[in-house]
């Protein structure tokens, strides 16, 4: 046989001794239900099968992580800047109109001479 065949062999050996030994268990769990003993001694000989069996099989009762079925993915929150670029663009455009007279700012172009008469009560 070749080593890989001898290990897996003396693996299957290890597997049945282990079962062997958990069948036992259950066979004593039975019998002290047939003679009415304690529940606590029932469940020492089950959980002693459970951990034996768990023992020759660790593949099949190895706790895996759950891969979630759905990747949320968080994207950036961008409202900060937005809110910034906003702000920026708001207080640019009035400067603009203050800067370049679009307002209706007539203070510019008037001297003090015209408010004089702007001033005036109609006749």
């Amino acid at each position: 046989m070749t080593p890989a065949e001898l290990e897996r062999h003396a693996d299957l050996i290890r597997r049945a001794k282990i079962l062997s030994a958990a069948s036992e268990e259950y066979f004593k769990a039975a019998q002290a239900i047939e003679m009415g003993e304690s529940e606590e001694l029932r469940y020492r000989h089950i959980k002693s099968a459970k951990e034996s069996i768990e023992d020759a099989f660790p593949e099949v009762f190895q706790v895996r992580q759950a891969t979630p079925r759905y990747v949320i993915k968080e994207e950036n929150d961008h409202r900060v800047i937005k809110t910034i670029g906003i702000v920026i663009l708001i207080l640019g455009t009035l400067y603009g109109f203050v800067k370049f007279g679009p307002t209706g700012d007539l203070s510019k172009t008037w001297t003090t001479d015209d408010i004089p008469k702007a001033t005036a009560y109609p006749k």
